[in-house]
């Protein structure tokens, strides 16, 4: 079997990201368990819901949104974001609303790094941007969201419009992109329901499956060896499609996608004529030479 050995917990590289998350609105999603455990410390659990508030649509909130996202009082949010802004996670500006600061970002910006340097990646990844004209990115799972580890934005016609100003350390929902669904179709059954549970399937465009049994179905049919693709269900007038980095001794599955303007490009068309490129980069990257 080619899918990651289960583990109590889904291995993903825990909360890296810069802030940014692909646009549409979504609300930010907690890991703060519904039921205290006794091994961890619920405290830090609202300090680190807290940092997670923040993305590209919420770069600046005050108490009580952060009251009302995190689920807590007031009065205790008030503590923990004073906490975090002595710590330097966390920034206070004249209208007395909150924002990351710089700080937030170094452990994220740490991890990616780390994942860069154990696979050198770019210059491949910059060859298929050169050569297909369009952006080629590559992520990691992140819970319920892909945290990209690199983004070589494209050049051709339309492209800028879809590709958000994204750029490496922000993520994107994990049930409406083809780097998700790939990467989700590599985990074992146990550790797709664990993250399937706690996931809140929320619609972007009229193309995404809001339905869980339609999606677990779509999940089930899914390979991990074959190409995925996103035919515009995190945005309209975008495609992308997506394959396993196959690395079976590593904890942190990576995948590699190329994103296309729809009104060019087919469905059909990525997975005949990209297809079969990012399966060749995968196995060049990955060491594979059949």
């Amino acid at each position: 079997m080619y899918k990651q050995s289960e583990t109590k917990r889904s291995r993903t590289i825990g909360h890296v990201g810069n802030g940014k998350r692909a646009r549409g609105g979504d609300q930010p999603q907690t890991r703060i368990l519904a039921e205290p455990d006794p091994r961890l410390s619920r405290s830090l659990e609202y300090g680190v819901a807290i940092l997670e508030c923040y993305s590209s649509e919420r770069q600046k909130l005050g108490i009580a949104e952060l009251a009302d996202i995190v689920g807590i009082s007031r009065s205790t949010t008030h503590r923990y974001a004073v906490t975090l802004v002595e710590l330097g996670f966390l920034e206070q500006d004249a209208k007395r609303k909150y924002r990351l600061a710089r700080h937030a970002a170094d452990a994220g910006s740490v991890a990616i790094a780390d994942l860069r340097k154990q696979v050198p990646a770019r210059a491949m990844l910059e060859e298929l941007r050169d050569t297909t004209g369009h952006t080629v990115s590559m992520g990691v799972l992140d819970r319920a969201r892909v945290i990209y580890v690199h983004r070589l934005l494209g050049h051709r016609p339309g492209q800028y419009a879809i590709d958000s100003g994204l750029g490496v350390g922000a993520s994107a929902p994990v049930y409406c992109t083809a780097l998700g669904k790939v990467l989700l179709a590599s985990l074992s059954h146990a550790e797709q329901r664990e993250l399937l549970a706690g996931l809140k399937l929320e619609r972007h465009t009229p193309h995404t499956i809001v339905d869980r049994k339609k999606f677990e179905a779509e999940l089930d049919r899914l390979s991990p060896r074959g190409a995925v693709v996103s035919d515009e269900e995190l945005r309209q007038g975008s495609r992308s499609i997506a394959v396993l980095l196959p690395r079976p001794r590593s904890e942190h599955p990576l995948a590699i996608d190329v994103t296309v303007p729809s009104s060019a490009y087919t469905a059909n068309w990525l997975l005949k004529e990209i297809g079969p490129r990012l399966k060749r980069v995968a196995r060049e990257l990955s060491g594979e030479t059949s």
